[in-house]
């Protein structure tokens, strides 16, 4: 099977690791004019790779095993700032900012033809996520005729993370040569680019920690569990009469809002209890657009 992985484990395992449904849909938009989904994709005379044509020392990233690439493709993604790059308020919006931001193409900057194409391209994964009917398997062996993949870092940002992360993929990319590679060395080499992989999710995971909303999500479960305790503990003296019952309930209902926060993804605004606020407000009177 060319791509190897059902086109719906993408969009989860966006989602599992931190992606909005508006952000997942808008970049799984780029990834059909990038890759359709191939997981092996290979193009720009070699030089770019994967999902979303992840463009320099990345061909670690594609090594025949289509779910383990997967993974490590999105972790890769997410480590760039690739979440970020495809915010937006519908996933048409999200797919043409991911491909202004970050796979800055030729014709992916607005009213450019990548552009328009990628924004044509969310409404077709839109109906994919409502109908719940998804393509089987990412096909083709390569990028599709005509795609760009010329994928850079997003809005081309210094970012202090990026500089081990950038010298570890540049010491542990394949050595190659006009009389190939020894099997030896190039054996210990690719061990190096499965450490450099796992290296990048740690610093993706500190990466998540340095995101504002983050914190407000921490803060959610924290104070879930400071408000959970208590309304056990009046729950479980309910017998007793007095107001142990209702003091319990609420107090366990206020816990459950917490931990429905925390374990929820917000948006970039959301950094402190005035724009959690003001998010939960906006979310009962109208909810989130995925249209």
């Amino acid at each position: 099977m060319p791509g190897g992985v059902p086109v719906s484990a993408i969009y989860h395992e966006l989602i599992n690791q931190g992606a909005s449904t508006v952000e997942a849909l808008g970049i799984m938009a780029n990834m059909i004019a990038e890759s359709s989904f191939n997981t092996q994709a290979i193009g720009d005379q070699g030089t770019s790779f994967g999902l979303v044509q992840q463009h320099g020392n990345y061909g670690y990233l594609v090594t025949g095993n289509p779910q383990a690439d997967m993974v490590r493709q999105i972790q890769t993604l997410k480590a760039l700032g690739g979440f970020h790059a495809a915010s937006g308020n519908t996933p048409q919006e999200a797919a043409g900012n991911f491909a202004a931001n970050y796979e800055r193409c030729v014709g992916c900057q607005p009213g450019g033809g990548q552009y328009q194409q990628r924004v044509a391209n969310a409404t077709t994964v839109v109906g994919y996520f409502k109908s719940g009917k998804w393509p089987q398997v990412g096909g083709g062996a390569n990028p599709p005729p005509g795609q760009a993949t010329l994928t850079a870092f997003p809005g081309g940002a210094w970012d202090p993370l990026n500089i081990p992360q950038e010298v570890w993929k540049t010491l542990t990319s394949p050595i190659t040569g006009a009389a190939g590679v020894a099997g030896g060395i190039e054996g210990v080499w690719k061990a190096l680019s499965g450490i450099a992989a796992d290296f990048n999710t740690i610093v993706s995971d500190i990466h998540w920690l340095f995101v504002p909303s983050h914190w407000v999500r921490i803060g959610a479960f924290a104070g879930g569990v400071l408000v959970l305790i208590p309304g056990l503990y009046q729950l479980g003296h309910t017998g007793q009469g007095g107001v142990a019952l209702p003091t319990g309930i609420g107090l366990v209902t206020l816990a459950a809002v917490l931990f429905f926060i925390a374990f929820h993804n917000l948006p970039e605004t959301v950094t402190d209890l005035r724009g959690l606020l003001g998010y939960v407000s906006e979310g009962l009177r109208g909810g989130v657009r995925v249209s």
